[in-house]
C-alpha cells in the first residue's frame, strides 16, 4: 500500500493562467518591432509571425475573490473564451448577500454587475454589448457551462478561499468494510489513481462500471481510512473541510459507539471518501473527537419567509420572536424556548428553483473549542423529476445552550 499511496499523493497543479484573445493594460504581450523597407533586388523577409496570445491575469481575480466579503456560501470564478471573467459569490449577510459580476481582462474592467442591496436586486452594465451574455450566465448559474452552450469555452478557476472559509463536500463512500485495512489519509486528483484505489477498496469484487464517476477537472477526492478493528462499533468521517493559510484543512472525526450500541464481533475497516471542489493547495488532516448534542426540531419547511441563505444562532427571546415572524409570516404561534438553558440553531437555504432542493441539520456536536453543526443540502440528480416551483428550505432546531462559537459544515447530497 505504501507504493500506491506515494502515487496518489504526488502534487498535481491546476494551471490557472488561461490564454485568450484581445488586449488590455493588464495583459502581457510580445512587442514586435516594425519591419524596415525592403531593398530592391533583395529577397523579401519572411512574413512576421502572429502575435503571441494574450495571457489573462487570473491571479488578480483569485486575490479579489479570496478577499471578497460575504462569500462564505458560494465563491466561484469562471473564464469565458479566455477573454472575460465571471465572479459569482453569496454569503450569510443581512445586506448584499449575493452578487455576480462580469469583467474584461482585469478586475478594473467591470462590464456588468448584479446583486442584492438594501434597495432590492440591482443590475447594471457599463458595456451594453455585454448585457445579453451576462443575463444568460446569471440565469444559468447552476449549469457547468453557465448556459452558454458548446460554442463557448467556460473554465472555472480553482483557488484556495480565504483562511477560515468552510467548504461543502459530498460523500462518495461511507462504510465499515473497506478492503483497505491500513489507517491512512489520501488525496486523489486523477481518474487513474481513483480507479486503482476503488479496486483496492472493493477487493476487485465490483465491475468497473460501478466506479463512482468524478469530474477531476472540477473536483478532487479526500479519503480517510480508520484501519482494522475487531468489531463494528468504530466510525470514521470527514466532519469539515476548510481553508487554512495556504492549506486545505480536513477534520476527521473518529468515534467509538460501543457505549450506545451492541458491537458485532466482525472485523471492520471504516472508510469515508468525499468529493470537494478542486484546489491547488496542500491538504492537511487533523483528528478530532466530538460529543453529539441532542436537538429538537422546531420547524422544517420548504417555504420559509427567509429567502436569503443564512445560518443563525439565536440566544434571546426578542431575536427569536423577530426571526420566527420573518420565517413563519405571523401565521403560526411562536414556539416557546427557554433561553436560560437552550438556544436555537437555524439554517436557511435561500430561494431555490425546485422542490428537489432542500436543507436540514443532521448533527450537532461539541468539540473542545466550538460547536460543530453539520447540515445536508440536497439537489436533484441529472435524471430527477422535480416540481418546478420556487422554494426556500429551512430547518430550525433547539439545543442545549453553550457559549462556545458555532461553526457550520455542509454536506451536499444528490437525489436520484
Amino acid at each position: 500500500m505504501a507504493k500506491f499511496q506515494a502515487a496518489v499523493l504526488l502534487p498535481l497543479g491546476v494551471a490557472l493562467a488561461l490564454t485568450g484573445c484581445g488586449g488590455s493594460a493588464s495583459t502581457v504581450m510580445s512587442e514586435r518591432q516594425a519591419g524596415s523597407a525592403v531593398a530592391i533586388a533583395q529577397p523579401a523577409p519572411a512574413p512576421a509571425a502572429s502575435p503571441a496570445p494574450v495571457t489573462l491575469a487570473t491571479a488578480e481575480f483569485s486575490a479579489m475573490a479570496r478577499d471578497g466579503v460575504c462569500a462564505d456560501t458560494r465563491n466561484r470564478l469562471f473564464v469565458i473564451d479566455g477573454k472575460q471573467v465571471f465572479w459569482d459569490r453569496a454569503g450569510n449577510c443581512a445586506d448584499a448577500a449575493y452578487a455576480q459580476a462580469l469583467y474584461g481582462s482585469s478586475p478594473q474592467a467591470l462590464l456588468c454587475s448584479a446583486g442584492d442591496s438594501i434597495a432590492g436586486p440591482q443590475t447594471s452594465c457599463t458595456d451594453a454589448s455585454a448585457r445579453a451574455l451576462f443575463d444568460t450566465i446569471v440565469t444559468h448559474l447552476d449549469q457547468d457551462d453557465l448556459g452558454l452552450g458548446a460554442g463557448r469555452k467556460v473554465e472555472q478557476v480553482r483557488f484556495l478561499p480565504a483562511a477560515g472559509t468552510v467548504l461543502a463536500w459530498q460523500s462518495v463512500v461511507k462504510e465499515n468494510d473497506s478492503g483497505v485495512s491500513a489507517r491512512q489519509n489520501l488525496v486523489i486528483k486523477d481518474a487513474t489513481a481513483w480507479a486503482r484505489l476503488w479496486a483496492e477498496h472493493t477487493g476487485d469484487q465490483t465491475p468497473a462500471s460501478a466506479l463512482p464517476q468524478v469530474d477531476f477537472s472540477r473536483q478532487m477526492l479526500v479519503a480517510v481510512f480508520a484501519g482494522e478493528f475487531p468489531n463494528a462499533c468504530q466510525r470514521i468521517g470527514v466532519r469539515s473541510v476548510s481553508a487554512g493559510t495556504g492549506k486545505l484543512k480536513v477534520e476527521v472525526d473518529h468515534r467509538d459507539i460501543s457505549d450506545i450500541a451492541r458491537c458485532l464481533p466482525v472485523v471492520a475497516h471504516p472508510v469515508h471518501i468525499v468529493a470537494v471542489d478542486r484546489v491547488d493547495a496542500e491538504v492537511e488532516f487533523a483528528d478530532i473527537r466530538t460529543a453529539e448534542m441532542a436537538f429538537t426540531t422546531l420547524d422544517e419547511s420548504s417555504q420559509s419567509g427567509v429567502t436569503r441563505p443564512a445560518t443563525l444562532v439565536v440566544k434571546d427571546a426578542a431575536a427569536w420572536a423577530s426571526l420566527w415572524a420573518e420565517h413563519a409570516g405571523g401565521e403560526r404561534s411562536l414556539p416557546q424556548v427557554d433561553f436560560q438553558t437552550s438556544m436555537v440553531i437555524a439554517v436557511f437555504r435561500g430561494s431555490q428553483p425546485s422542490s428537489c432542493h432542500g436543507t436540514g441539520i443532521v448533527s450537532v456536536a461539541r468539540l473542545d473549542d466550538r460547536i460543530s453543526v453539520l447540515r445536508a443540502d440536497s439537489q436533484p440528480g441529472p435524471a430527477t423529476l422535480c416540481a418546478a416551483l420556487m422554494t426556500s428550505p429551512a430547518h430550525l432546531v433547539v439545543v442545549e445552550r453553550s457559549d462556545l462559537p458555532v461553526e457550520f459544515a455542509t454536506e451536499r447530497t444528490v437525489s436520484e
